[in-house]
């Protein structure tokens, strides 16, 4: 996926391994989009601690508030989703209350199948009725197959009924030309193989999801020629006693800087080979200006590079002006 068709997307689902900065990723986003006067929400999915606090400066909650203008949370809250989805589907408010006041008819609930997800994916759906742009906050990689993956499972084991139907309308959704998959990673070994891994368990899930874009955050930007490499390497050979301290504290810090950019380099190539997707690489965050300003500020960082990548997109080939 082209980085200028995501900025350009409805529905924007952000997953990754955990701790890859995704949540960072998903308000960088929503800031972006938010700023260009499209009314957008950013969602978190039923979490406990909401990661988007110190980012956006308001804890979400399910009912969506505005932390920016243009700009809304909500943390999609599954019981808070189920009461919503019954009010809308069980006539009555008397008969709702009797079902959530009841304590077998709760369990029946947690215990039916895909009802959990289809109720929050449900609830995603929804906020497409009211805002221009919805950036959802997914949960990590397995959670976020388990998640993706129940509308085609709903549909194959139910005939009909409420839970069918409702699965037919998320997965229209899912599969729509106007939804994006971001896939968050790192310049790491372990996290590039989830990353291959992530989108070949999501294609059998959800064939019908499009093609994804990588964020590849944490990356070293190319800063060393290979003449330096090369000095590196024999000024490291050297004994440590013809060194100073201060010149083997600068070596090593070399030699890491080198290290951390090889990797960077690895990963891209092999996301380009094995997935054959654009991948934006967001550079480390003392690389985009020193650690002042926190998460709100890392926030802005990442939503530069996007904005940044967007217009790289936007530049006609080298070498095909005037044909």
């Amino acid at each position: 996926m082209d980085v200028r068709k995501l900025l350009n997307s409805r529905l924007i689902l952000v997953t990754g391994k955990g701790g890859t900065g995704k949540t960072t990723v998903s308000a960088a986003l929503g800031r972006l989009l938010s700023d260009r006067g499209e009314r957008t929400i950013v969602a978190e999915v039923d979490t406990f601690r909401p990661a988007l606090t110190p980012m956006l400066g308001k804890k979400p909650v399910y009912k969506p508030s505005a932390v920016a203008p243009n700009l809304h949370v909500c943390n999609i809250s599954w019981r808070d989703a189920l009461v919503e989805w019954l009010r809308g589907h069980v006539p009555g408010q008397r008969v709702v209350r009797r079902i959530l006041d009841n304590n077998l008819v709760q369990t029946f609930l947690d215990a039916t199948p895909g009802l959990r997800e289809t109720v929050i994916l449900s609830r995603v759906v929804t906020l497409l009725e009211t805002y221009d742009r919805v950036v959802v906050d997914m949960p990590a990689s397995g959670h976020a197959i388990s998640l993706l993956g129940v509308p085609n499972v709903a549909i194959g084991l139910m005939r009909g009924g409420p839970i069918r139907e409702r699965a037919e309308v998320v997965l229209r959704h899912l599969s729509a030309p106007t939804t994006a998959l971001v896939i968050v990673g790192l310049p790491e070994e372990m996290v590039v193989n989830e990353t291959v891994e992530l989108w070949e368990r999501l294609q059998k899930e959800v064939p019908t999801l499009r093609r994804p874009l990588v964020v590849l955050n944490r990356a070293a930007l190319p800063s060393l020629s290979q003449d330096e490499r090369t000095l590196l390497e024999r000024l490291e050979s050297q004994s440590a006693q013809t060194l100073s301290p201060v010149q083997q504290e600068l070596i090593r810090a070399g030699r890491w800087e080198a290290t951390l950019e090889q990797g960077t380099a690895d990963s891209l190539i092999r996301l380009d080979d094995e997935l054959g997707v654009e991948v934006i690489p967001v550079a480390r965050l003392g690389a985009l200006g020193g650690f002042e300003g926190g998460p709100a500020r890392i926030v802005q960082q990442v939503a530069s590079t996007l904005a940044r990548a967007e217009l790289a997109a936007a530049q006609p080939a080298h070498g095909s002006a005037g044909r």
